[in-house]
Order: C-alpha cells, then sequence, then structure tokens
C-alpha cells in the first residue's frame, strides 16, 4: 500500500506559490491504517520557527520533515522514501 498525502485544501498552482513563499505546510499522511499530521518546511523557514520558539517558549517541538523547497513533487517524493524504509513507525 502507497501512503496518502491528503492537503488541507484543494492545492492549486496559487496554492502552491503561496506554499512556497510561506515556507511550511501540514498535511495529514495515511499509510498502513494510521495517519499522522505532519508538517513539512523548507529549510530557511525551519529555522526561524525554531528560534521564534526558542525565544518565545524555549524550545521547539514539532512532528516535521524538511524538503529543500515546498512543492507537490518534493513533498510526494520525502512521503513515499520515508515509506519505502518504513520510516514512518518513528513518527508513531
Amino acid at each position: 500500500m502507497n501512503p496518502e498525502v491528503i492537503y488541507p485544501v484543494d492545492m492549486g498552482e496559487y496554492e502552491w506559490w503561496e506554499t512556497g513563499s510561506k515556507g511550511w505546510l501540514q498535511v495529514t499522511v495515511r499509510w498502513d491504517a494510521a495517519e499522522w499530521a505532519i508538517t513539512f518546511y523548507d529549510p530557511v523557514r525551519l529555522s526561524q520557527e525554531i528560534n521564534l520558539d526558542l525565544a518565545r517558549q524555549g524550545y521547539f517541538a514539532e512532528r516535521i520533515i524538511v524538503v529543500p523547497s515546498l512543492t507537490r513533487e518534493a513533498v510526494e517524493a520525502a512521503v513515499q522514501a520515508i515509506a519505502q524504509h518504513d520510516g514512518f513507525a518513528d513518527f508513531s
């Protein structure tokens, strides 16, 4: 069974452009009778989020996957690669 990425909205060209500009996207990944809410970040935005949370609350904690840029291709390739290595067990 292949993992399924469930996006928060219908992601057209404009929504992907907007997501790429924001540098993050939260999706649901469904695989092997389980679901995980996972936030994807690009490296620049992740650094900003970490620094902001450290300043505000003294820690950063989130279920994340980092990709070079926020595109449908990058998100789905990362999900497929993780599933091939049974890496979603680490998200439980």
